[in-house]
């Protein structure tokens, strides 16, 4: 027998909303190579407002830097700023300390979902874009005010790559780690809400979201929890339950939730003191990016 129609509707809606969020990172990429002039310019001036309220850097001296970072692009030195920076990524993802679990059904998960990333951090976009391009050049952005490709990577560059005092790039260097540190500094709560506010902004992919807090994972250390597998399956089943919750009330971007009730604070029993404390920004990502594996995977449906 048929459900009444107002329940196939909505039943249509959720199918629509779960094939949204399914979309590839591929498909985020393409979609940001169609965006209009003026809705580039807008991004970037989010972007800009966004990185100047969390560091306390002006608008003034971010537009600068961008600036700069355009001469130095088009002076044909900005390749080498980017393959630097991506090659000091790749070492702090090297370095990336994985969630301490106890042994059981949970750090199987977790391995599986680091597992599905990474690999899909490899796969090619094309020719001259893959997966992880895509991902550091979203965070980027969003951590240091930049909306265009190209800026956005050098500006990891300047941060991440070594320099000394006689660099010709020196006085950025200094300038764009001190944007970063301030990031890195900014409180828990507001970083998520300002996450919260970039994925809604942006429209990504769960994918490409997975991707996006595998980078936070990396970037941010903070300090470490030991978990049980209980805590740890219990938050992810707090964060895909946010997701599905949200199937109904929230439009379009039901993930978004996910990182409002992450600025709330995730709290966690620490097995080896057993007190209860917040997550660090680190491990509230990897905690995130095993919900999105477990909802692209399709184990709990909407």
């Amino acid at each position: 027998m048929l459900a009444p129609a107002p329940e196939r509707e909505k039943d249509a809606d959720e199918h629509l909303l779960c094939l949204e969020e399914h979309a590839s990172t591929a498909d985020d990429h393409a979609a940001h190579a169609r965006h209009d002039a003026r809705r580039r310019e807008a991004e970037r001036q989010a972007a800009l407002c966004r990185a100047a309220r969390a560091t306390g850097a002006s608008t003034g001296e971010l537009e600068r830097l961008a600036r700069c970072l355009g001469e130095i692009d088009r002076c044909g030195r900005g390749a080498t700023l980017v393959a630097e920076g991506q090659v000091a990524a790749d070492r702090l993802s090297q370095r990336l300390q994985p969630l301490d679990l106890e042994d059981g059904h949970m750090a199987w998960q977790m391995a599986g979902a680091a597992e599905y990333i990474e690999r899909g951090l490899t796969q090619a976009l094309d020719p001259a874009h893959d997966h992880k391009w895509y991902a550091r050049w979203q965070l980027w952005s969003f951590l240091l005010g930049g909306a265009d490709a190209a800026h956005a990577l050098a500006l990891q560059g300047l941060a991440l790559r070594p320099c000394g005092p006689r660099d010709p790039q020196a006085d950025l260097t200094a300038r764009a780690r001190r944007i970063l540190e301030s990031w890195r500094r900014t409180s828990g709560p507001y970083f998520w809400s300002a996450m919260e506010d970039c994925v809604r902004q942006q429209g990504f992919s769960l994918e490409t979201q997975a991707y996006l807090m595998h980078a936070v994972a990396t970037l941010f250390d903070g300090d470490p929890m030991k978990l049980s597998n209980a805590e740890c399956e219990r938050l992810n089943e707090l964060l895909v339950e946010t997701y599905c919750d949200a199937l109904g009330t929230s439009g379009a971007m039901p993930s978004a939730e996910i990182y409002r009730r992450m600025a709330a604070g995730l709290q966690a029993v620490d097995r080896e003191t057993g007190r209860m404390r917040t997550l660090g920004r680190s491990d509230a990502a990897q905690i995130a990016a095993t919900a999105i594996y477990t909802l692209l995977r399709g184990d709990r449906s909407a």
